[in-house]
């Protein structure tokens, strides 16, 4: 669930807040909701309270809410980015915090969690600021060449910018654990808004787009889609 638009990068905060070999982390709990307006409102207002229970474990958070595709009509998707794997497997202890938990409870009967994803950064972007709204599709797949996968996906990226898609950015997450998704990778694709995104699946078809896409079917095997709308909620600076 990549952000970017603006121009805060990801890979900055991770050099001055970490090792260099650290793996940037990205966290994704997915909840269902029959009032997901209600939810954004209580998640965005609660902002302040998480960021000062996970201090600089987290660099961003948000939300996605999707538009076609996933498992469930009335999912969303919580993400947030960690400095590395360390800052993002130890970020449990902010559940002690008792404001976190006092938040927790007021939500509590009105969401339901159905799974938790962690991943590492493979190729990733820059974070939009807080309020920052982008579309995305993801592509979660299984493959045996992640590095090959990087290079296709790097070489469609630069063919949609050479033709008018330099708006159009994608990255790519590795499992660390995904429960019954373990050994995948998700591909994201980011356009400033739907319009956008259509557009550029509009050239599905087209030449260029037809030849950068050739050797995907030979790297990955699709195991499901899903198109969101996004908004980072905080950033951590």
């Amino acid at each position: 669930m990549k952000l970017i638009i603006k121009t805060t990068s990801l890979f900055v905060g991770l050099l001055l807040s970490s090792s260099i070999f650290a793996l940037q982390g990205l966290n994704v709990i997915t909840i269902t909701t029959d009032d997901p307006q209600g939810y954004v409102k209580w998640l965005t207002d609660t902002q302040p309270i998480f960021q000062k229970a996970q201090g600089d474990r987290v660099i961003a958070q948000g939300i996605c809410s999707p538009t076609a595709g996933g498992s469930e009509a009335n999912e969303h998707y919580v993400w947030s980015f960690a400095p590395s794997q360390a800052a993002m497997f130890g970020g449990n202890s902010m559940f002690e915090d008792k404001d976190v938990q006092r938040s927790l409870k007021r939500i509590a009967s009105k969401r339901e969690v159905i799974r938790r994803d962690a991943y590492y950064v493979a190729k990733g972007d820059s974070v939009g600021d807080a309020g920052t709204t982008n579309a995305n599709y993801n592509l979660v797949s299984r493959t045996n060449d992640v590095s090959g996968y990087i290079k296709a996906l790097t070489n469609m990226e630069t063919a949609a910018a050479r033709n008018g898609f330099d708006d159009i950015s994608v990255a790519l997450y590795v499992s660390v654990a995904s429960g019954d998704r373990a050994g995948t990778v998700m591909a994201s694709v980011q356009a400033p808004n739907g319009d956008r995104l259509g557009a550029f699946f509009d050239q599905r078809e087209s030449s260029w787009m037809t030849e950068s896409m050739s050797t995907f079917d030979g790297i990955r095997q699709p195991v499901i889609d899903f198109m969101m709308q996004c908004t980072t909620l905080s950033v951590n600076n």
